[in-house]
């Protein structure tokens, strides 16, 4: 998979990875029982707790997070 950001370093390998893992354990949830909002919202916080996170990663799970919970909103901000 290719993930290049106009202005920004495409992602690491590690990157890459951590993102795989995000789509795996959403994955997961929805064919186990489904997934709320607050099962999205803590995965998002546990990315960005990562030490490998990147604008350009939170963007791709923006984008991924915004068409699996289309109308729910979520906090990216770093607290």
């Amino acid at each position: 998979m290719d993930v290049n950001h106009p202005g920004s370093k495409p992602l690491t390998d590690d990157q890459i990875a951590l993102l795989e893992t995000f789509r795996s354990k959403v994955e997961s949830r929805i064919s186990s029982h489904g997934m709320t909002a607050a099962d999205v919202q803590n995965f998002v916080d546990e990315i960005k707790r990562h030490p490998e996170v990147s604008a350009a990663l939170l963007d791709e799970i923006r984008k991924e997070v915004g068409q699996l919970m289309q109308g729910q909103r979520f906090s990216f901000d770093f607290d």
